[in-house]
């Protein structure tokens, strides 16, 4: 099988796609064939060492394969193995704080608690970028921010992939939302029902009233300046894991940063929520495999709308 390796931390050239083994599950493990892998910053953050995700990693540790996400067609069970069978179409995010090969592969082991059986109807490259941006924003909204009906919701980089969802489920919960994104992306936060500020032409702090939660996928220039956005009680969710929250904190402000743990009910809840069309995934991008460093350097611009995608079929 093809798959992308790492020999050291580096740019995007130290990407290599190489033939190696098809690897077998072990109890509770299940193999996936991979038909697309889903990118995220994360993806080239470890890639170029930056990222807490691979702190401690020696020169022992390589090749390592990245990627965290993926969808394809469950090809073995492990020993034990029930929540899904053979066939199935399947999506979800590799269990970050183990640096076991990841999702850059035609196939790969997943635990079985890290995979979601799918909704008919849902294409192949939306579901390989649905598990880790859905992930993080199903926390950030239902777990830590608890976003009800009726409040007021700032979110910050509202056209990412990540930001999207955010907006979509506070919108699902009967928030109001307002939401910055640049000026090629006003459309889109209006098509999804946020109120759209232009970040490049606007100060939010001078068109957005005062909220009751921020979510913040953007951090430099906006974490700070957010917190007198929020009203009495109000609270602030930060996406990038390494967020200094002391700010908040020092203020009182109750502040989360999200920490993705294995959630295939709730994926498969989304995963229905698109298949209804009541929420959408935009895919601005799909590469193939052996395109892997582009997309890794489409990443690192920082603007990328939406989820970009690597199909391996």
């Amino acid at each position: 099988m093809r798959q992308v390796q790492i020999d050291r931390f580096g740019t995007a050239d130290e990407l290599q796609v190489r033939e190696v083994e098809v690897p077998q599950p072990g109890p509770g493990e299940v193999l996936v064939r991979v038909q697309a892998a889903g990118t995220n910053p994360i993806d080239y953050k470890m890639r170029d060492g930056s990222s807490g995700a691979v702190k401690g990693v020696t020169a022992d540790d390589f090749p390592l394969v990245l990627g965290r996400e993926a969808a394809g067609i469950v090809e073995t069970l492990g020993e034990g193995v029930t929540r899904v069978g053979v066939a199935d179409q399947v999506f979800g995010v590799l269990p970050f704080g183990r640096l076991v090969p990841g999702c850059y592969s035609e196939y790969v082991i997943f635990p079985e608690g890290s995979l979601s059986v799918a909704p008919a109807g849902v294409e192949v490259t939306t579901l390989a970028g649905l598990a880790l941006a859905g992930s993080t924003a199903w926390v950030a909204v239902h777990e830590q921010a608890k976003v009800q009906a009726g409040e007021k919701v700032l979110v910050h980089g509202g056209a990412g992939g990540v930001g999207q969802l955010v907006v979509q489920l506070c919108r699902d919960a009967g928030a109001e939302v307002w939401a910055t994104a640049s000026t090629a992306n006003q459309d889109r936060l209006r098509d999804l029902g946020a109120t759209a500020v232009d970040y490049t032409t606007t100060d939010f702090r001078e068109v957005v009233p005062l909220v009751d939660v921020v979510i913040d996928s953007v951090y430099f220039n906006t974490f700070v300046e957010s917190l007198d956005q929020l009203v009495e009680g109000g609270r602030i969710v930060v996406l990038p894991t390494l967020a200094d929250t002391s700010p908040a904190v020092e203020r009182g402000i109750e502040v989360h940063i999200p920490a993705i743990h294995p959630m295939p009910d709730e994926m498969a809840q989304l995963a229905g929520l698109v298949a209804d069309g009541r929420v959408s995934l935009e895919v601005s991008q799909v590469l193939p495999l052996d395109q892997v460093a582009e997309a890794h350097r489409r990443l690192e611009t920082g603007h990328t709308r939406g989820k970009i995608v690597l199909d391996l079929r």
